[in-house]
């Protein structure tokens, strides 16, 4: 793509000969262009792909469906054959599936047992601790958790709350204990980080019934890599929905209480949800607790207190079965670490065109749920990068929420999406980044054969041309006498153009940001002497 500068009546704009035809014609006129000068069509908000499409179109030409969806989502294939294989079995098998197993029956009791043994096997539960099969997801945890350890209600819990589900656990909370909440929450309602250790324990209440943490949250993008260790024994109950089975639990060392993990991300299907609870902690629910909640009542029914989702035990036993097969828990965090840093290095290398929220000094990126925005939320822009993935069968970014649609999207990496895909993803990330975007590296100094200048008002010719018309980011630098600005205009394998502008005397340029936005107001005329 070749760039080129043309006069117009408002100014001087900035125009492109694009080499690359866009795979669909239906999204709606060019209305404006980017920092490129590629055309950005206004897409109709009714578009498949902004409003949550999971189905990309038959002639995207991709092998299958590559599901970045924060959940429920897909298993890795070997685990779905395996499903088909073993739940759903043939008429001339002679045999019934999970889904129609009665959950007393013989059959349904060996799929339960080894669903367990295995889970045990994988996470090295120690033997203090029972597993359970709930019902409820985790907002019924949120309420379950309590019920469980507060007999009376008036028992005092600590709450970290550093995002949207640890925001919602403590709302919950609140009708069935009286909690203390330890808060990472900014003014404005975003969370970026956890609490410190030393905040923790200067700030957990002694006589809390526990401490609750969501490991990962999927929203803000935060992650917990290894749980903490508090200085007092209050024990820990974790909200491990999003990142159970992606990285090794320290059970007795973090004195861990209950942990709970709907299995909806990594461990199987929507409808089920997994509790590890000690047993030193059973007996205490409060009477109101209903029995398919009540940790004691479903374990002295061996899991089967009321009909348990045969098939999605079923499902979590193939899961484990599989997380074994491939290397258990530390081949699983190498495998997240390496899909996180693949999204997060594209995101960081872009120079500013995708942001992230969390900081990589945090130490808290999530790598289950990468937060990220196109050219600071620019709405055209995002807008376009959504159908475009979605025309490449690229599908999860931006799901349906209950919550505001910030401008932020999500790339959530579970078990499911393979390190190939994660490079799949990032490949058209860089691509649509070199598309949409001026070249950083290209070189600064400016070329007298084929250079274009513009002049902006003030300055001593051209004053009445201006580039209002661009609102462009791109890098550039100052000339010493600080009053032109150049920068290469390209966008790489393509040809690219030098061009130098010469600047108003009161034009203010902050060398410390090697990204920046070109705005009428950078060239506003300096304001009137009093007298």
């Amino acid at each position: 793509m070749s760039y080129h500068l043309e006069p117009a009546l408002d100014g001087v704009r900035l125009f492109s000969s694009p080499s690359y035809e866009h795979p669909r014609q239906d999204r709606g006129p060019a209305h404006r262009r980017d920092s490129a000068g590629a055309s950005v069509p206004k897409i109709d908000p009714a578009h498949p792909a902004l409003r949550g499409s999971l189905t990309p179109p038959s002639d995207c030409g991709a092998s299958k469906v590559l599901n970045f969806s924060p959940g429920p989502t897909n298993l890795p294939p070997a685990v779905e054959a395996a499903v088909r294989a073993r739940c759903l079995p043939e008429a001339r098998e002679l045999r019934l599936g999970s889904m129609a197993l009665s959950h007393r029956s013989p059959e349904f009791g060996a799929i339960l047992r080894r669903a367990l043994e295995t889970t045990r096997r994988v996470m090295e539960v120690p033997p203090e601790y029972d597993i359970l099969f709930t019902q409820g997801g985790g907002h019924g945890q949120f309420a379950a958790v309590p019920m469980n350890l507060c007999p009376t209600g008036a028992e005092a819990a600590s709450y970290v709350v550093n995002g949207t589900w640890s925001k919602r656990a403590v709302e919950e909370a609140s009708k069935y204990c009286r909690p203390h909440v330890i808060s990472s929450l900014e003014s404005d309602g975003s969370c970026t980080a956890y609490p410190s250790l030393e905040r923790l324990n200067a700030e957990v209440d002694p006589d809390s019934a526990f401490l609750y943490v969501c490991s990962n949250e999927t929203v803000n993008g935060l992650e917990l890599h290894r749980l903490p260790r508090l200085d007092c024994d209050v024990p820990l109950v974790v909200d491990a929905s999003s990142d159970f089975t992606s990285k090794p639990i320290a059970w007795r060392e973090c004195n861990v209480g209950v942990l709970f993990a709907c299995a909806s991300k990594n461990i199987g299907h929507p409808g089920i949800t997994m509790v590890v609870v000690r047993r030193d902690l059973l007996g205490r629910a409060n009477p109101f607790t209903p029995g398919f909640l009540n940790y004691r009542t479903n374990i002295l029914a061996d899991n089967v207190w009321n009909t348990i989702p045969t098939f999605n035990v079923d499902v979590i036993g193939i899961m484990m079965e599989w997380i074994e097969e491939e290397g258990g828990m530390a081949e699983m965090e190498r495998r997240s670490v390496a899909k996180a840093e693949l999204v997060y290095a594209t995101i960081d290398g872009s120079g500013g065109f995708f942001g992230t929220p969390v900081e990589k000094e945090s130490g808290c990126r999530s790598r289950m749920n990468a937060p990220f925005c196109v050219a600071d939320g620019d709405e055209d822009l995002t807008n376009l990068f959504l159908v475009e993935c979605w025309e490449r069968g690229i599908v999860g970014l931006r799901t349906v929420t209950p919550f505001k649609q910030g401008k932020y999207l999500r790339a959530s990496l579970y078990h499911g999406v393979s390190e190939e895909e994660a490079v799949v993803l990032t490949d058209f990330m860089k691509e649509f980044a070199a598309r949409h975007t001026i070249s950083k590296e290209a070189s600064l100094t400016p070329v007298a054969s084929h250079a274009a200048l513009a002049t902006i008002p003030g300055s001593p010719a051209g004053s009445e041309q201006s580039l209002d018309s661009l609102d462009l980011p791109f890098p550039m630098t100052m000339g010493k006498n600080n009053k032109q600005l150049f920068a290469k205009l390209g966008s790489s394998p393509d040809t690219v153009t030098d061009t130098s502008f010469t600047l108003p005397k009161n034009f203010k340029f902050d060398h410390q940001k090697p990204y920046a936005r070109v705005t009428a107001d950078m060239f506003a005329p300096p304001p009137p002497v009093l007298r």
